[in-house]
């Protein structure tokens, strides 16, 4: 397995498979309907919606910045967006819209040279491996908060 496969296989055991830290994404995202990602159980956290707009904005970040330099204003414009109006339809085209996130960012991972991954992406100081392991990183983060946000949510019912 060269180190490109490896940093996949860690991809794909955040994502779907058995995570070392507890259940993947996907499991944790189960049961969540419309009402409970919408809703701001903290008054100064992200909701679970926005948060996973969020992980597949920056996934697609990722895809670009393997690809060339991507400006600090397209990095802002999108990175917490606003929630459409929170119906369950709406919530759905969110879900599908990260599962597109996740297998053009699985792509992307899986065209990397894995002699370029000590290389610096275009147009920055990072490089490629330090890219693709940070969106393994932060889905990790931010699906910490997604699962307590759910439980939080179900507790007050």
């Amino acid at each position: 397995m060269n180190e490109v496969q490896h940093i996949l296989r860690q991809y794909n055991e955040t994502m779907l498979g058995e995570a070392w830290y507890g259940d993947p994404v996907w499991k944790i995202l189960e049961g969540i309907d419309a009402q409970c990602a919408a809703a701001r159980i903290l008054p100064e956290a992200h909701t679970i919606w926005q948060l996973v707009m969020h992980m597949a904005f920056w996934e697609d970040v990722g895809i670009r910045r393997f690809a060339g330099p991507v400006s600090p204003e397209e990095e802002e414009a999108g990175n917490f967006p606003n929630t459409p109006a929170p119906d369950e339809h709406a919530w759905q085209q969110t879900l599908q819209r990260f599962r597109a996130s996740n297998d053009a960012f699985r792509a992307a991972l899986s065209r990397l040279d894995p002699a370029m991954l000590d290389q610096n992406t275009p147009g920055r100081q990072k490089t490629f491996r330090w890219e693709a392991v940070g969106v393994i990183q932060h889905h990790i983060y931010h699906i910490g908060q997604v699962a307590i946000l759910k439980k939080a949510f179900h507790a007050r019912r």
